[in-house]
C-alpha cells in the first residue's frame, strides 16, 4: 500500500470516528427511564435552571457508572425551604418514597422503575462556596440516579 493510500485510509477512519462520537446516539434504557420521570423535568416555583447534566450507564476506570440526571436551580431569595417542601410534595405525587426522614436541607427517596430501582436526591444549598461562581444561594439540586436491578 502506498503512503498516499495509507494517509487516505487513516483520514477516512478518523472521519468515521469523529462522526460516530459526535452523534451521541439514543439514550440508554436506564437513562430514558430517568428522563421520563416527572422529577427529571420538575422546576421549583420561581426558580431558574442554571445547570443540567445527564449520563448513561457504563464504566469509568473499570468501575460501574450508573445512569444519572442532575439539574441545578437558582431560587428566589428566601425561597429555599419552600422549594424543598414543594419538591417533596411533587416527588410523593410521582411515586417516590422517602428512604429516611427528610431534613430541612435534603430529601432522599427511592422508586421502582421498569428495570430496576432509582434514587432521588433533592438538596437545598445555602452556602455560596458549594455553588458555581455565577450562582447565588439559595439553590436546589435535583438528582435522579438509576441503581440497577
Amino acid at each position: 500500500m502506498s503512503t498516499r493510500a495509507k494517509i487516505l485510509a487513516a483520514a477516512a477512519a478518523l472521519a468515521v470516528l469523529v462522526v460516530a462520537l459526535s452523534r451521541g446516539g439514543e439514550p440508554s434504557a436506564q437513562l430514558q427511564q430517568l428522563q421520563d420521570d416527572p422529577m427529571a423535568s420538575y422546576v421549583p416555583p420561581g426558580a431558574t435552571l442554571v445547570d443540567s447534566d445527564s449520563r448513561g450507564e457504563g464504566t469509568s476506570l473499570g468501575k460501574r457508572v450508573q445512569a444519572q440526571v442532575t439539574r441545578l436551580f437558582q431560587l428566589p431569595p428566601g425561597q429555599g425551604r419552600r422549594a424543598l417542601a414543594d419538591a417533596q410534595e411533587q416527588a410523593a405525587a410521582g411515586g417516590w418514597a422517602p428512604v429516611a426522614a427528610s431534613t430541612q436541607r435534603a430529601l432522599v427517596a427511592r422508586k421502582q422503575l421498569p428495570d430496576g430501582r432509582a434514587e432521588l436526591t433533592v438538596v437545598r444549598v445555602e452556602d455560596a462556596r458549594l455553588l458555581p461562581k455565577d450562582v447565588q444561594p439559595p439553590a436546589l439540586s435535583v438528582s435522579l440516579r438509576h441503581l440497577g436491578a
